[in-house]
């Protein structure tokens, strides 16, 4: 007998007990309260949990209408069924129009139990998908380690506070705070480490604020934090000074003292800006300025706003290294965990300066947004990886290539064009190129964004949505774009083995992406043990160190010829 708890609304004792007799005689063990008043219906949904509520149409105090508002107004998804022998047609189909799930005629009871175990399961199914609805929510709006609002969320909250702060005509600071030389940490003591101190570092944040005010945690180690309610602008500095004595004792991580040190930038409104974006860009640039100065705090000043020295230099040397051939490709293999062998790489730019040594992309690819470098970058990546794509097929090696593009170039109005030349100039299939776009590019211009998207897959190559679940998601919207395939973001498979939100972070992507008939990779593995448990989850694709780190061509061919993950 399978437990069932049901709230039965019905006056008469004799059509309940048939009531019953029908649910046992289905191989349900009723657990279940009668009632027929609202004020006992209002009590009991507060009280207790109900697997189906079964009614009765018309009762002296009470009817199915009002039975049914006050279903809803607990926002409740619980199936209601109305058990009858008085309903008319109409009024059955406007109590279906209500929320109602079904009706049954009190003289064809036998359609009872079917309908139970209908209504049971179309609300397993429901609870099901808003669960998943939820945890992608939170993955498209939370920061998965430190459980802070993300960067996405906070420059939604920032918009929000500048129309609050508009209508209210109060001063309003965003605070951008960079955590000093915290790279040692994570070279000295691992990620994880790394981990654990940005998730402390939050919570004293977050201690040494009020409730009103906002903190983020933006990327690596950057935080923001808004203060949408000062009583003057003055009142920055005492906040500064607050956030300065919250991180002056050291953190303990597993036994071992940490000294945290921060630059902090700060811009206002109304002074520094007018609207969310430049008043984030503003900080950011009080944030270099307070590196600069070896300060602990810098408040933005126009003068702040120009490009230093070696910036600009920096500008104009990424200009002559796209045309002097100083760039150079790295390639990551991907490989199937089905067949274990390699199905494609992923091209990533490096600079090799001659002044400077190996530069990575972070170092310069906003320098490349910011001066228009931008779209020659992308086509020299884009010719560069195809070139050795097309190399490698002449050998007999049928790979796909993956490159990613940045957000500027999602937005170009002339991307299309430049794959379609790109393909054609290196004698590549569309399908060979998969283009890996992150959540936050599209969550910039949803629209620009879909309609590239649109057109890049009417050429036929693959669209990937990179770092999955940490900046946009929704069903929709997903259902809607012609995407092939989802990266889970290396935050979440790092920890995985050890983290148990992680676990169930990873897990439902993966059926998140299967539902929707599309490949998942993941990204950042690094041993065996997370390859085994991506495997027992249906993974379909990975990458990481556990397989080989990024590699220039010709050491990618020697590690294929050495590696047990052949093609």
């Amino acid at each position: 007998m399978i437990a069932l708890n049901v709230l039965i609304l019905e006056d008469s004792i004799d059509d309940c007990a048939i009531l019953l007799r029908e649910l046992r005689r289905g191989g349900y063990d009723p657990i279940y309260k009668m009632i027929y008043t609202p004020e006992a219906m209002q009590q009991e949904l507060v009280s207790r949990k109900w697997d189906i509520v079964i009614s009765d149409f018309s009762m002296p105090q009470f009817d199915a209408f009002a039975a049914l508002e006050l279903l809803h107004n607990t926002q409740q998804d619980i199936p209601f069924i109305i058990v009858s022998g008085t309903i008319g047609e109409d009024r059955a189909v406007s109590a279906m129009k209500l929320g109602a799930h079904d009706y049954i005629i009190k003289g064809h009871l036998k359609r009872l139990v079917p309908a139970v175990e209908r209504e049971l399961r179309e609300a397993a199914i429901r609870k099901e998908r808003r669960i998943a609805d939820e945890t992608i929510h939170r993955l498209a709006y939370t920061d998965p380690v430190t459980d802070l609002p993300n960067r996405v969320r906070f420059r939604e909250i920032v918009q929000t506070a500048f129309t609050n702060a508009h209508n209210g005509k109060r001063p309003i600071a965003l605070l951008l705070m960079d955590l000093d030389r915290f790279k040692e940490v994570n070279d000295t003591l691992g990620h994880e480490r790394g981990d654990n101190l940005l998730y402390q570092v939050g919570i004293r944040l977050r201690n040494a604020l009020f409730e009103n005010d906002v903190v983020a945690r933006l990327g690596g180690d950057e935080f923001g934090i808004l203060l949408p309610q000062l009583a003057a602008a003055e009142d920055v500095q005492h906040v500064i000074r607050n956030l300065h004595d919250c991180l002056e004792q050291p953190f303990i991580i597993d036994g071992i003292p940490i000294v945290v040190e921060c630059s902090i930038g700060v811009a206002m409104s109304p002074d520094h800006a007018d609207d969310a974006d430049t008043l984030l860009q503003r900080a950011d640039i009080a944030m270099y300025r307070a590196k600069q100065m070896a300060s602990d705090y810098a408040i933005y000043e126009p003068k702040f706003n120009q490009n230093s020295p070696e910036r600009l230099r920096l500008m104009a040397e990424l200009r002559d290294a796209v045309e002097q051939n100083q760039l150079q490709l790295h390639f990551q293999p991907k490989v199937s965990i089905s067949t274990g062998k390699v199905i494609g790489t992923e091209a990533l730019v490096r600079w090799q300066h001659p002044r400077l040594g190996l530069i990575f992309p972070d170092k310069f690819i906003l320098t490349a947004e910011q001066t228009g470098l931008i779209g020659p970058l992308t086509q020299w990546v884009l010719t560069d990886a195809l070139t050795h794509c097309q190399n490698a097929r002449r050998e007999g090696i049928q790979l796909k290539i993956s490159v990613n593009l940045s957000a500027r170039s999602l937005h170009d109005p002339h991307l299309p064009e430049m794959i379609r030349k790109v393909l054609k100039i290196t004698d590549t299939q569309p399908e060979q190129l998969v283009l890996e776009i992150t959540e936050s590019a599209i969550v910039l211009d949803p629209k620009r964004a879909a309609e590239n998207i649109t057109a890049l897959s009417k050429i036929g190559t693959g669209i990937s949505i990179d770092d999955f679940g940490t900046g946009y998601t929704s069903l929709s919207s997903i259902k809607q774009l012609p995407v092939n395939e989802l990266k889970i973001d290396k935050s979440f498979v790092t920890n995985m083995l050890t983290d148990a939100q992680d676990t169930m972070i990873v897990r439902t992507i993966i059926d998140f992406g299967h539902n929707f008939g599309l490949m998942v990779v993941a990204e950042g593995v690094e041993t065996r043990e997370v390859y085994d448990a991506l495997a027992a989850f249906g993974c379909d694709v990975i990458q990481g160190y556990f397989i080989s780190k990024p590699l220039p061509c010709e050491q990618l061919k020697s590690w294929q010829k050495n590696s047990a993950y052949k093609i």
